[in-house]
């Protein structure tokens, strides 16, 4: 198999012993899962772990000068809202252990997080040329690395909301909701539908802040939320002028496309959106019950 060489000497991987990554949420303080079924995308995620580097063991094996500067840093990317950044960035001179604490927005998450944790050089090798041959010398070079991976799955809304006053922004005061949709299908999920709740229902907007752990009777009124929702979807990518953006887009990763493609093929039966659109038209009431039943299997299969 092959296997990737580096222009530069790397350590022996065992100069970073990380503890594994755990998570802060409202069950406390655990071992992140492989799978967070009850993600919120309303509130953040809060990360920890323990690293201990052994920075002069590091220099010594990658033939750096005694003084160079070495970086712990953590990266992150979410495949869902197709965005990424740095959630932590420290100096290391010696040995040392360090705590390392992320905060990440629920909004800018979505799909599978990937969180890569490195020791790079923190700047450029001052002399370069004085340098050891195969040595790394730019600011930003990995010399080791670990990543982890999460899949996020809420109860909640799989896109960001916001609680606004309806009055305000032209929706009817006496409404629920509002969804937002973008002109193109094309765009990442996360980053391109939103739902808006009305701050005057105070009933809703309690039962979304605790959709981790929602009442019997708040989770009904999420699964009517959810569900009409899931119509808006439907009914958006059946529109005459997205059916072919959405066909075409269907393979591009994290985006509306992608999600509204599956979401339709899950609700009915596998059958293409051709297939459904040519239902809608000529049999609508036929499409209403489907749709009506593709809802309810969905919401039974993801009942405990």
């Amino acid at each position: 198999m092959a296997k990737d060489v580096m222009p530069f000497l790397r350590p022996s991987p065992d100069v970073v012993a990380a503890s594994p990554w755990q998570i802060d949420d409202v069950e406390g303080l655990r071992d992140l899962p492989a799978l967070l079924p009850d993600w919120d995308s309303q509130a953040d995620l809060v990360l920890h772990r323990q690293v201990t580097v052994d920075g002069d063991r590091a220099r010594s094996e990658c033939r750096l000068p005694a003084d160079t500067r070495l970086a712990l840093v953590v990266d992150w990317h979410s495949s869902a809202a197709h965005l990424a950044g740095s959630a932590f960035r420290q100096v290391v001179e010696e040995g040392v252990e360090l705590s390392v604490q992320t905060k990440l927005a629920g909004s800018d998450l979505g799909g599978t997080l990937v969180l890569r944790t490195r020791l790079v050089l923190a700047e450029d090798v001052v002399h370069p040329e004085r340098a050891a041959p195969f040595t790394a010398r730019h600011a930003g070079e990995i010399l080791c690395e670990d990543s982890a991976e999460v899949h996020l799955e809420g109860h909640a809304s799989r896109f960001p909301m916001s609680v606004i006053d309806f009055s305000l922004h032209g929706f009817d005061e006496d409404a629920r909701w509002a969804l937002g949709l973008p002109d193109d299908p094309t765009v990442p999920v996360t980053g391109g539908v939103r739902l808006y709740l009305n701050r005057a229902d105070t009933e809703l907007v309690a039962a979304a802040t605790r959709a981790f752990a929602p009442t019997p009777m708040q989770r009904r009124l999420l699964e009517t939320m959810h569900d009409d929702v899931a119509r808006q979807l439907v009914e958006a990518c059946l529109r005459p002028s997205w059916r072919d953006a959405v066909t075409d887009a269907a393979d591009e990763a994290g985006s509306l496309a992608e999600s509204l493609t599956v979401l339709v093929t899950n609700l009915f039966h596998g059958q293409s959106l051709p297939t459904v659109a040519a239902l809608r038209d000529s049999e609508p009431s036929v499409f209403a019950t489907a749709l009506q039943g593709g809802l309810r299997r969905l919401r039974q299969e993801k009942s405990p």
